[in-house]
């Protein structure tokens, strides 16, 4: 479990060997959530509400073309999710909003249980928004979403008795995740304690965010983060111990396909949220010696995208194939050289200690 992983892993400390005023974390901080953690969220509820539409179309007129679109537009949602899917403070944080969206690794099938549930009992009380964003997270989210559009009946369920209920859930569930990015929007940027602005104006009465200096922990702390669940969560995973003991249905969205695509939106992601110009990126390349690591992450960055594009096969059947398998272990390779590089040179050049924690509480 993710609790596990945090556990193993060693609290790492700094040297203070440099002299970056606590404005310089803040600024960076800033920045990057101004141009890529706050519009990641805006384009993720843009994405939720073009899929409400897809899905009013597909329900109107059930057939392969309206599946077809609905089923396209998911990849585009889930796509926009991983991109920020390891930003774990702000007001995501919040309300177990992350796991409405994402309840995984779902290892006691959570989700197909209470998705039957739901189904079964027909309670179209419980599909009210407000009361919908209470219900048990298994349902309200993207896995949920995903069973319902890739399923082998997925069609024909919506042309039999029980229609109305299932688009009033795929109704619930795509207005769930619009409204869920919207609130976070708003937490970033509006009222008296904005997120944003407590970054950008950090004050020690702030337990959360004391200085600039614990707000770029946070962030490169979920950087970490992200590489250690990419390989760990969704490569290990599924790989198993060995050919024969490979298991491709716990690859991250295995049933629509999406593994390969989500993994690269992740590193996507991951790239510009760790920025280059501007951001942590751009604050280590300004540093005495800090640009040959600045180089060196990107470098590394640059070769986990290609190990991962030399996947010729999903996931789920990559694993299982000896040969694709072992490109699937080539860039697991890749993303331990980047959480290198960064748990080390960078965090040392920064001067950023960074406990791994945002893999903690599932």
């Amino acid at each position: 479990m993710i609790r596990a992983i945090a556990a193993s892993l060693l609290l790492l400390t700094a040297t203070p060997a440099l002299a970056l005023e606590d404005a310089d974390y803040s600024a960076a901080v800033a920045e990057t959530a101004k141009a890529t953690i706050i519009p990641g969220y805006q384009v993720f509820g843009d994405a939720a509400k073009e899929m409400q539409n897809r899905l009013d179309a597909l329900c109107k007129t059930p057939g392969d073309e309206t599946l077809g679109a609905a089923r396209q537009q998911f990849a585009a949602l889930a796509a926009a999710w991983a991109r920020i899917q390891y930003i774990s403070f702000g007001p995501i944080f919040e309300h177990q909003r992350a796991f409405r969206i994402e309840y995984w690794p779902d290892k006691r099938n959570v989700v197909g249980r209470q998705l039957a549930e739901v189904l079964k009992k027909q309670e179209h009380a419980a599909l009210e928004p407000q009361r919908f964003a209470t219900t048990t997270v298994g349902v309200q989210g993207l896995p949920a979403l995903e069973r319902m559009l890739f399923g082998d009946d997925a069609l024909s369920e919506l042309k039999g008795a029980n229609a109305a209920f299932r688009c009033g859930l795929f109704a619930a569930i795509s207005n769930n995740l619009e409204t869920i990015a919207r609130d976070v929007v708003t937490g970033w940027t509006e009222g008296d304690n904005a997120f944003l602005a407590r970054i950008e104006h950090p004050s020690g009465d702030d337990a959360e965010l004391p200085s600039g200096r614990d707000a770029a922990g946070r962030l490169l702390n979920d950087l970490l983060t992200a590489t250690i669940a990419m390989r760990d969560m969704k490569l290990l995973a599924p790989l198993g111990s060995s050919l024969e003991k490979a298991k491709g249905q716990q690859a991250e969205y295995w049933r629509s396909g999406q593994s390969n695509a989500v993994l690269a939106a992740n590193l996507e992601g991951w790239r510009a949220l760790f920025g280059t110009d501007r951001g942590l990126g751009g604050l280590l390349a300004a540093q005495p010696d800090g640009k040959p690591v600045a180089d060196d992450v990107a470098a590394a960055a640059d070769q986990a995208a290609q190990a991962l594009a030399q996947i010729a096969l999903p996931l789920n059947e990559a694993v299982s194939d000896a040969g694709q398998r072992k490109r699937v272990e080539a860039f697991a390779v890749q993303l331990v050289k980047l959480r290198d590089l960064l748990a080390g040179p960078v965090t040392a050049t920064l001067n950023i200690p960074v406990g791994f924690n945002a893999l903690d509480g599932d």
